[in-house]
């Protein structure tokens, strides 16, 4: 009962986290509005060696539907100009390690949304030493889903996907927050190891370092990394 009092915390957290980003313009807008599917917007690729190449990228859907077709997730189609026709690459996450649209950034990391850890492209919503990502799916019964009257497209959006926020110091080791959370005390100094002060705070469980404490954490170890 305690596990599944904190998972709920904790997901309410990472909840309110992304809102707070999203309202700081960390995550950009899904206001249909303003960000477009097939709408061709500014942006880079970044280069498996770490070079970036400016040009146009397309919006595609936010995530597959059902698990199928493209998606940012799993594609980024790249234009040399705006007025291109076709794309003059369409990047998969194993070619590229990222991109931006817009004002999105997505990071290819191990993370597909299952147990299945492959490369996939991911939304950055927090950057730093340790970055925080967030990867959607649809609901189950998407596809019969409607907008209700009065319904804000943030209401709409909320019941029509599912949001998972992910943690890396590294791209091919990614943990989902939740899975964190409920193991924070004995996984979280393993990732900051390389700060042993804040390790071993966090190990013993000390007031302000524990679980509920773990964006807090994590900021506090960003800091340190930066300075360094």
């Amino acid at each position: 009962m305690k596990r599944i009092i904190l998972a709920t915390i904790l997901l309410a957290s990472a909840t309110t986290f992304a809102q707070d980003n999203t309202q700081q313009g960390a995550t950009g807008d899904w206001n249909p509005q303003i960000y477009r599917v097939n709408k061709m917007y500014p942006g880079y690729i970044i280069k498996l060696d770490g070079d970036t190449v400016k040009g146009f990228l397309k919006a595609d859907n936010r995530c597959s539907i059902g698990g199928v077709g493209s998606s940012n997730q799993n594609q980024a189609a790249f234009y040399v100009n705006e007025s291109d026709k076709k794309p003059a690459f369409k990047y998969k996450p194993d070619d590229i390690k990222g991109y931006m649209i817009a004002d999105k950034v997505y990071e290819s990391i191990n993370y597909s949304g299952g147990m299945l850890k492959k490369p996939n492209f991911n939304l950055v919503v927090a950057e730093g030493a340790i970055r925080t990502y967030e990867w959607y799916a649809t609901v189950d019964g998407y596809m019969t889903l409607v907008s209700q009257s009065g319904e804000t497209w943030q209401q709409y959006d909320a019941r029509a996907y599912d949001v998972k926020t992910i943690i890396a110091k590294k791209p091919d080791a990614p943990i989902e927050f939740s899975m964190l959370g409920l193991q924070f005390a004995k996984k979280m100094p393993e990732i900051i190891s390389d700060y042993p002060e804040l390790a071993k705070k966090v190990e013993n469980k000390e007031q302000g370092y524990k679980a509920l404490n773990i964006y807090s954490v994590i900021e506090e170890y960003n800091k340190w990394a930066a300075s360094k």
